[in-house]
């Protein structure tokens, strides 16, 4: 008697038993809004005034060139709308969603899709607790904690989209991409899969761990901390470019894990290059740097570090500061029209002042600020110490030496190219191998100013570890040593 009475409501209802085929053609009949459906068993009945079908088994929807199966299915007809439960996939043009439920509605071409929920194009996989994909957009909208992988990538948000033709991710909300060697972490990433580039805004941080493109681990010892409020960072090419009161951090560390070289960078605009042999730093717009006993100021900066073609273990790095810059090493300052730096794993061994080069030092005897100026600057240091300076053309100095009276007399001389040598901190020699003129002023006769023209002693605007560590109204906590693939700070 019951299978008489569905066979006659199925009979009303133009639906077939076994297998059940009905055909949707709304007023818009184009073939993109066609549906075929199809299914092992259906019955049809009326629920709250409204008509509903029931199918069972192997259910089947083709609308165009997307295709939905699931092990049941209830049709809403007056709505065109279809709840899908049970092993439900959306087969669109080679992308495939599953989810443990999903609601479609023929007219609007949007799958709502819920429990278990993934994504796939064959090569990014997709798995978040809820999500909605269209159709014609060829997107999908995930909420409640999303996770996207490829083969390079893992992204990681509270929400986000997928663009599965253009292959590009928008994610919102605590967002985490992880690469190889990189770390990236703001409030929203557009992220794109074909050239590996992603765009973050808000708290971002970027962490790089170093090493060779072919090693099996990247060298730990090594990172680049990056902090600011934008972000484009090109994993593909090695570059990020951070703006929004940008700060740079450089680690280096030994074998024990402790580090060895901290480089801090502060300006309007930071940029990183990463190669096999080459990492470049560019700051740009009011640039600030501090390295242990290295502190600068300048408009903009460059700096390398590189390894030595001949010496596997040999790292060199250089800077170069531009336009009015002024560096300080221990109670030494420098500045002049250009300024650069080499030296080794944080030490300095050589320094060059290219135009209006000016060095100012306190006198440990005196308490009066040495002066020399002049063209150019050559200085070398040995264990980060420094040993000599030379400076020429048109070489002028001020300096101050004990009398035979006990009591200390200042000189001012020039020429055309004076050197000095130093003993530890202490000027021992100075030598001017071409023809000088001078004046000798006795103790308690130097004239008020005692300078040279273009003279400046700014100790105030060295820069300092703990103010350059602090970003928008706080301090960031000490970068640590231990090697870590994830940043413990965040604005």
């Amino acid at each position: 008697m019951w299978l008489m009475f569905s066979l006659v409501v199925l009979a009303m209802l133009a639906i077939p038993v076994a297998p059940v085929l009905a055909q949707d053609t709304p007023a818009d009949s184009s073939e993109t809004k066609i549906v075929d459906l199809s299914a092992d068993f259906g019955e049809g009945y009326v629920l709250n005034g409204e008509e509903v079908r029931r199918l069972v088994g192997n259910v089947h929807l083709r609308q165009g060139n997307t295709t939905l199966t699931a092990h049941e299915a209830i049709q809403y007809v007056g709505r065109e709308e279809y709840v899908f439960t049970n092993n439900v996939q959306i087969v669109d043009e080679g992308d495939t969603l599953w989810a443990e439920r999903v609601i479609y509605n023929s007219q609007t071409k949007v799958g709502k899709a819920s429990t278990n929920v993934r994504l796939s194009d064959g090569d990014v996989r997709l798995s978040a607790p809820s999500g909605d994909y269209y159709v014609d957009e060829k997107r999908a909208d995930f909420e409640g904690g999303v996770t996207m992988v490829d083969s390079t990538v893992t992204l990681t948000s509270q929400r986000g989209s997928y663009w599965l033709d253009e292959k590009r991710a928008e994610f919102y909300d605590d967002v985490r991409l992880v690469e190889t060697t990189s770390t990236l972490e703001a409030d929203s990433v557009i992220y794109f899969r074909d050239t590996e580039v992603a765009l973050a805004n808000g708290n971002v941080f970027i962490e790089h761990i170093g090493g060779e493109e072919d090693d099996v681990e990247p060298d730990s010892t090594q990172r680049i901390l990056l902090y600011g409020a934008e972000a484009y960072n090109d994993n593909r090419q090695g570059f990020s470019r951070i703006t929004g009161d940008p700060l740079l951090v450089r680690l280096v560390e030994d074998s024990t894990s402790a580090t060895v070289d901290t480089l801090l960078i502060r300006a309007e605009v930071l940029e990183s290059t990463r190669s096999d042999s080459l990492e470049r730093l560019v700051a740009l717009d009011n640039v600030r740097i501090w390295q242990g006993d290295i502190a600068a100021v300048a408009d903009s900066a460059i700096s390398d570090r590189y390894k030595l073609a001949d010496a596997a273990d040999s790292t060199r790095e250089e800077i170069r500061l531009f336009k009015a810059p002024t560096m300080w090493y221990d109670d030494l300052q420098v500045f002049g029209d250009t300024i650069y730096a080499t030296g080794q794993a944080g030490s300095i061994d050589s320094l060059f002042v290219e135009g209006s080069a000016f060095v100012a030092q306190p006198d440990s005897a005196t308490g009066r600020i040495r002066q020399l100026k002049g063209g150019n600057l050559v200085g070398v240091f040995e264990g980060d110490t420094l040993r000599t300076m030379t400076v020429q053309p048109n070489a002028e100095v001020i300096y101050f030496k004990k009398n035979n009276s006990g009591g200390t007399d200042g000189v001012q001389m020039s020429g055309d190219i004076v050197h000095f040598f130093f003993d530890g901190d202490q000027l021992k020699q100075i030598r001017w191998p071409g023809e000088t003129e001078g004046t000798v002023y006795p103790d308690g006769l130097l004239p008020e100013p005692f300078q040279l023209d273009g003279y400046r002693w700014e100790p105030e605007r060295r820069p300092q570890k703990a103010t350059m560590l602090q970003r928008a109204g706080r301090t960031l906590p000490e970068p640590q040593p231990e090697p870590v693939y994830t940043s413990t700070v965040k604005e």
